[in-house]
């Protein structure tokens, strides 16, 4: 070898690597490098997971608390009581029953669409396709029970996610592309907590954990500060899911996007809103508080507070 192709070697070598490593990077790899990072899981989607749950806004398998204050909870989708709570006589607009649904007293939620009860045809059907989707979204080690979705980026013990609004972006902190997320304790969203699908409107988000899922209590609109997850570049509330072990818990005034699936209870404090269903009661008792509050199933209408989004897909 001459002294010109020693020279000359080395460089085709260099070349030819970073060719590879861009190469690779266009195909699903470093967003550094412009990449195009991946979708996500392949089949998590509402009809996949939730079959006949999948037009439910909310369910409840220990029945139902609403806060009789103004403004009055609005639910955007069907709601499944299985057992029935039967505290007071209040017809829900909408519904197929005349079954109390809420907190005695006679104050029941606006409700947009049809309640299902013990006993109604489509109810045995609903709660098994929500334990059924429960499980699809479920590590392989559970807990409560053995599930389906294996592979996920482990997140630190006793996760606190998100940032206070305007904090630099750190990946699997404030900042989240597509993917599968397990805490193997508990995962509390506290200030601004990003998902950024990169362009790509089938992007999926799953955060599973092993205890609770919570978000941190807030101030009140207008000027208040509070909790938010924000969804960029494409991301749906509709391709978010949190797969909670044991129960969920929405601070005040939260501003949610995602389908929470609970082992067992959802609470909402004053004023939280979710665009994304809620569902209590996959493997436990289920029970449901409100208190000043919206939930939509995604694509349906939804009215939150001023200042909030109002999309909801």
């Amino acid at each position: 070898m001459n002294r010109f192709e020693s020279i000359l070697k080395p460089l085709k070598w260099t070349a030819a690597m970073a060719l590879v490593a861009v190469t690779a990077g266009c195909g699903g790899g470093d967003p550094i490098l412009g990449a195009k990072a991946s979708s996500g899981p392949a089949g998590v989607t509402a009809a996949n997971i939730l079959g006949s749950a999948a037009p439910f806004g909310i369910a409840a398998t220990a029945g139902v608390t609403n806060t009789g204050t103004a403004p009055n909870t609005n639910i955007n989708g069907d709601v499944v009581l299985d057992p029935t709570l039967t505290c007071n006589t209040v017809a829900v607009p909408g519904g197929t029953n005349t079954a109390g649904f809420g907190l005695c007293g006679g104050f029941a939620p606006t409700l947009a669409g049809t309640v299902y009860i013990t006993g109604d045809v489509a109810t045995a059907g609903v709660v098994a396709d929500l334990k059924a989707g429960f499980l699809k979204i479920t590590p392989p080690a559970g807990p409560p029970a053995a599930g389906s979705l294996d592979g996920a980026t482990n997140l630190p013990a006793g996760t606190t996610l998100g940032a206070a609004t305007g904090s630099a972006m750190v990946l699997n902190d404030n900042l989240f592309y597509a993917g599968v997320y397990q805490s193997l304790t508990s995962i509390l969203v506290t200030g601004d907590l990003t998902l950024d699908a990169q362009g790509d409107p089938n992007a999926v988000f799953v955060f599973q954990s092993s205890s609770s899922v919570g978000t941190a209590d807030g101030a009140a609109p207008p000027g208040g500060t509070r909790t938010r997850i924000l969804l960029v570049n494409g991301a749906k509330a509709s391709n978010v899911w949190w797969q909670a072990g044991t129960s969920a818990t929405l601070g005040l005034y939260s501003e949610f996007h995602g389908n929470i699936l609970a082992s067992e209870s959802i609470t909402m404090k004053t004023g939280a809103t979710s665009c994304g269903r809620l569902l209590a009661g996959a493997f436990a008792a289920g029970a449901f508080v409100f208190d000043s509050n919206v939930v939509s199933v995604p694509g349906k209408p939804f009215a939150p507070p001023a200042t909030y989004s109002t999309t909801c897909e």
